[in-house]
């Protein structure tokens, strides 16, 4: 299934996304009472803010973010659009059968062969995660 990335790389990508959140997440634990200025709403999302994207963060205040932009600077093209494509099948835009289609979407994407869209998603470690699952490419635990 997948053939330009591996499922080890697809982990290590959402292994740096988790640290970024937990960065993030201290990060904001500082703040208090900013000024979010305008805020435009994406269509059928809840009342997003800058704050739902790890893209607050400073390459100098996530180290995790950092490492995971410049991995996923450092894939080809093609296997960001194989990653694109298991965080679409994790985050239920497809289903784990639906391999081909999700791929045919993955590179129609905007920015298909860049991976900014990929580095601010806040929940890209589930989605990643759940995707692999989705896809039978993780191993269920013993007693699972």
């Amino acid at each position: 299934m997948l053939k330009q990335i591996s499922v080890d790389t697809v982990k290590q990508a959402a292994d740096l996304a988790y640290e970024a959140v937990a960065d993030r997440q201290r990060f904001l634990a500082g703040m208090r009472n900013i000024d979010l200025g305008e805020q435009t709403s994406e269509r059928g999302s809840r009342n997003p803010t800058d704050l739902d994207a790890l893209s607050i963060l400073s390459s100098d205040a996530s180290g995790a973010l950092s490492q995971l932009n410049q991995m996923l600077e450092d894939l080809t093209p093609e296997q960001r659009m194989e990653l694109r494509a298991v965080m679409f099948v994790g985050r239920g835009d497809f289903a784990g059968n639906q391999w081909d289609r999700a791929l045919d979407e993955a590179g129609r994407a905007p920015d298909a062969t860049h991976y900014t869209d990929i580095a601010e998603r806040i929940d890209l470690h589930r989605d990643l995660m759940k995707g692999l699952y989705e896809l039978d490419l993780l191993k269920k635990k013993d007693g699972q």
